[in-house]
């Protein structure tokens, strides 16, 4: 029944389609992440923050949708993962999937936070026994506070990577040389998230550094599903017999 299921579908057009929402998550997060948030928040400086969110509302909600399109993404992006590695090893694919779920759902509810300042910005009628430095603060805090949830994904993501490099190295469907780099990518984000609350004075230090070598693991993860996809015969060897496929080349 298994071999059945896992022959329902292309595993090529399951890899492209892999590829696909993996590039479109990846420049989703970037916008938002990478230039929103770096645009719009003024660090130790809650009064400006707000000012900029309220003068670039439009901004501030493009960025906080395509965070949302970023987290939908990941849910294919896992479950198709799994199907497609699960013959390599069951076991290991399955906590991948499990810590990326995991961490879309940590980010998913973290968003809440993200949304908080405009929250207060509609409702400062009913919210009058605040005053507006006040107002700024809480909406200053609930923006670390998003910073805060994003770390604890990052560990989660960053195991659910280091798993994921291991099983395209031992597939031998996808080049073993992404492997390494997606391994890599998995390690410094699971590194940032711990550091951020064990060492935070050494993780300062460590930024942006430290999450450099993330864009080549997953760009280039996606780059090849996405143009490439895998090579079907080796998957399918693994598929027919996933305990003795011979993996080398």
């Amino acid at each position: 029944m298994a071999n059945i299921g896992s022959e329902r579908f292309s595993p090529l057009v399951l890899a492209r389609i892999v590829g696909v929402v993996s590039l479109i998550g990846i420049v989703t997060g970037a916008f938002d992440i990478g230039y929103v948030r770096s645009a719009l928040i003024v660090p130790g400086d809650a009064a400006a923050t707000v000012h900029n969110i309220a003068t670039h509302e439009t901004l501030f909600r493009l960025g906080f949708t395509a965070h949302i399109v970023l987290l939908l993404c990941n849910v294919p992006d896992e479950v198709i993962s799994f199907i497609l590695f699960r013959r390599v090893n069951g076991v290991v694919a399955a906590i991948a999937m499990g810590c990326g779920l995991i961490g879309t759902a940590i980010e998913g509810l973290d968003m809440i936070n993200a949304y908080v300042p405009l929250k207060l910005a509609a409702e400062s009628g009913a919210m009058l026994a605040f005053n507006p430095a006040q107002l700024q603060a809480l909406s200053y805090l609930s923006l670390q506070l998003q910073d805060t949830g994003l770390l604890i994904s990052f560990a989660f993501y960053g195991l659910d990577e280091m798993l994921a490099g291991y099983l395209i190295f031992r597939s031998g469907f996808l080049p073993r040389i992404i492997g390494l780099l997606l391994a890599l990518s998995g390690f410094c984000y699971f590194t940032d998230g711990f550091l951020s609350f064990i060492a935070p004075s050494l993780q300062e230090r460590l930024l942006p550094y430290l999450l450099f070598p993330c864009l080549p693991g997953e760009g280039s993860l996606a780059l090849w599903l996405t143009f490439v996809g895998l090579n079907v015969e080796k998957w399918r060897v693994w598929a027919a017999h996933p305990r003795t496929a011979n993996w080398m080349p």
